[in-house]
């Protein structure tokens, strides 16, 4: 036992409670010796009487909807546990980033297609081919999650209730695939070539180029290309064609009939389709996904396919998905606990993290948190509440670094321990994004992108070091450093910031009227980054007039806000190139963005970073990589030492097949080095070169905002 009294038991299952919080995707909860799972016993609800996993449960379509760590995966596991009870009801799990990731053309079909005359070109084609698979592995996955169901113990009513043997139902759940053959899919493709031939004669143009192409915002559109011949942008209608030909192509309505039929025998009435990681999806995929797949079964499916969604929010994909017909449930901070006041928010949000955490840690180490905090517990849960912001994996990383720091040298956690361990998660996890951001295998335009948010981000910091020297009469009854930790914006500024939110830099903290009137929105800044840049977090109290803190003018950063738009986007035609002042924005959103110039292309808005323009250009091309090919790096040079595909996956909140493949390319380019440990188990390090080649700038972490003090 440790001079905290903390014995060795207890501390291994502190450890593990913590690492129960830090799990992603679909890492399950289970009792490691009885192999039972614990998702009933651990599931803590963020709102009373469990409301969320209950709506979760009604047999509505539901887009479950949140930042990383909030929870999706578990409410995914809760509802899936639940409905195994059930004589009525099964589900299917789709781990749809994975089955695209391991989606790969038929190189044989594409052969034979170029060689049809007429033929779409070979890109073109690929593309075709990689969705049509795409489509027949997610069946696969529906057809595999219900085997495993019907050979579980909780289905042997089967042998009682239908009279063909296992044998006999798994062969008849084989054949639903049949469907989909090669000939069927090229004789579509031919459907395909046809319809846009004949539409190419109104308006057609000649361009030597080749492809699909779309558009993704309130008209979708798509546009197929082929070299040397016509070239046609159509609307809303043929992108519903384009996704009823790869319907017919692959027979999914009678798939589902037949489905239907052959659960109904066992008297399962509805299949709940769990689809995960939908937000990571590119954006041509995620389309396809919705009209060619979603959208269709739920509208056919007469009640019998029910889907949950989970996404994250501003990433979503609805094409002809009725939104007045499903349900969203809404997991980060504001949207799960902002419907009083300010106060009352704080307080649900911080008795949330504490139910979590007591609860994790009653069942691990039987025994309370005071066992593990040096102090009175409301400061304990105010302090993880900041710093997580109620956010499960977040916190389980905060406890991790706390656990790291303090109790295995014989110290119990700290105030200051925790917000350590947060100024260690933000410059680990949270500050890399930028750096990795130079390296990113896109287009200059998008890294320039994801730059000017760190400009954007800069001012926004910089700003908030500035006002803790304000004079005001409020600032004069705070005694010490006033808190400028957040600030507030018009609702319409959301959708910039939206990005820096989903990376965490920034939370919506809440919406309420400013000293004016007007409906605004309140930000919170990354704890652990105001730890970093000496920034006090949170609201005085004490005073009437605290209450209000949030909307002092001196918070208002819409005019830096509005300054950065002014100096860092253009408004450019995507045809012809014209560029339009910003200020036409919303005059062009009046007429669906299209070009004043050429009257035919739509317009975009361009995000520019002419601070860190000349960086960005000096990067040599090889050196980009894919966004998973970077976090494999960035996992391994963190870490500090080999890791397992596994341990990376969880870091990167993907698959540990993928991991092993993008590390296959790694190894090729003398990046990482694919070896075994001592029992024989594949580890991954990385190399001298590429720690050279992409984190040798120290400072590339280090936010410009005149100084750390």
């Amino acid at each position: 036992m440790s001079d905290t009294g903390i014995s060795s038991t207890q501390m291994q299952g502190f450890r593990t409670a913590v690492e129960s919080l830090k799990l992603y995707r679909r890492a399950d909860l289970h009792d490691p010796e009885q192999g039972s799972p614990l998702i009933e016993e651990l599931y803590v609800d963020p709102l009373p009487h469990e409301d969320v996993f209950k709506t979760a449960l009604r047999p509505h379509t539901t887009f479950v909807i949140g930042r990383k760590g909030t929870g999706k995966s578990t409410i995914f596991q809760r509802l899936q546990h639940e409905l195994r009870k059930s004589n009525s009801h099964t589900s299917a799990y789709l781990d749809i980033k994975t089955i695209y990731e391991s989606s790969q053309p038929d190189q044989a079909l594409i052969t034979r297609l170029e060689a049809r005359p007429d033929a779409l070109p070979s890109a073109t084609i690929e593309k075709l081919t990689l969705y049509r698979e795409f489509l027949r592995a997610t069946v696969r996955q529906v057809q595999e999650e219900l085997k495993r169901r019907i050979q579980s113990s909780i289905w042997e009513r089967v042998k009682e209730s239908f009279t063909q043997t296992y044998a006999e139902l798994f062969e008849e759940l084989d054949s639903l695939l049949e469907e989909a053959s090669e000939d069927n899919f090229v004789s579509v493709l031919g459907i395909l070539e046809t319809q846009f031939k004949e539409s190419a004669s109104n308006g057609n143009t000649t361009e030597q180029a080749a492809g699909i192409f779309g558009s993704f915002g309130a008209q979708p559109s798509i546009k197929i290309s082929t070299s040397d011949k016509a070239i046609k942008s159509v609307g809303a209608e043929s992108v519903a064609a384009y996704g009823d030909l790869l319907i017919r192509a692959f027979n999914i309505r009678e798939f589902l009939e037949r489905l239907k039929r052959l659960l109904s025998k066992i008297g399962i009435r509805h299949l709940y389709i769990l689809v995960d990681d939908f937000s990571e999806l590119p954006e041509e995929a995620m389309k396809v996904v919705v009209d060619a797949l979603i959208a269709p079964l739920n509208n056919w499916s007469d009640e019998f396919v029910k889907f949950k969604v989970a996404a994250y929010p501003g990433r979503i994909y609805y094409g002809a998905i009725d939104k007045t017909k499903i349900d969203e449930v809404y997991l980060d901070l504001y949207s799960l606990f902002g419907t009083s006041d300010v106060a009352t928010m704080e307080a649900s949000a911080m008795a949330f993290t504490q139910r979590l955490v007591e609860s994790r840690l009653a069942h691990y180490t039987k025994c309370n948190s005071s066992t593990f905090f040096d102090t009175k517990s409301d400061e304990i849960w105010k302090s993880l509440f900041f710093s997580s912001m109620a956010n499960p994996r977040t916190l389980g990383y905060v406890l991790h670094f706390a656990y790291q720091n303090q109790l295995i040298h014989g110290k119990k956690i700290s105030l200051q321990g925790l917000q350590d361990a947060s100024l260690k998660y933000y410059e680990e996890k949270i500050a890399s994004y930028f750096s990795a951001g130079r390296f990113l295998h896109e287009t200059f335009s998008e890294r320039c992108s994801i730059y000017s948010l760190k400009e954007l981000l800069e001012k926004i910091v910089s700003r908030a070091r500035e006002l803790r020297s304000h004079k005001s009469a409020v600032f004069e009854k705070i005694s010490g450093r006033p808190p400028t930790s957040h600030f507030h914006v018009t609702p319409s500024y959301d959708t910039l910031l939206s990005t820096l939110e989903l990376n965490f830099f920034l939370t919506k903290y809440f919406e309420m009227s400013d000293r004016d009137g007007r409906k605004v929105s309140v930000y919170a800044l990354n704890y652990g980054l105001c730890q970093r840049y000496s920034i006090a977090f949170g609201r005085p109290t004490g005073e009437r007039e605290f209450r209000l803190y949030f909307v002092e003018r001196v918070f208002d950063y819409g005019p830096i806000i509005s300054a950065f738009i002014e100096r860092n986007q253009e408004v450019v035609c995507g045809s012809c190139g014209a560029r339009q002042e910003i200020d036409k924005l919303e005059a062009l959103k009046l007429y669906g963005m299209k070009c004043p110039a050429c009257q035919v292309g739509i317009c975009e808005v361009v995000n520019l970073s002419k601070k860190y323009e000349p960086m960005l250009k000096s990067i040599q091309a090889e050196l980009l990589l894919p966004k998973t090919e970077l976090g494999i790096l960035q996992t391994l040079h963190s870490e500090g030492e080999p890791q397992r595909p596994s341990d990376i996956a969880a870091e990167l909140d993907c698959s540990y097949q993928l991991v092993g493949r993008r590390s296959v390319r790694l190894e090729e380019r003398g990046l990482v080095k694919r070896i075994k440990d001592e029992n024989n188990n594949r580890i991954i390090k990385i190399t001298d070169i590429a720690e050279a080649s992409y984190f040798s700038d120290s400072e590339s972490n280090v936010l410009d905002v005149g100084g750390t003090e």
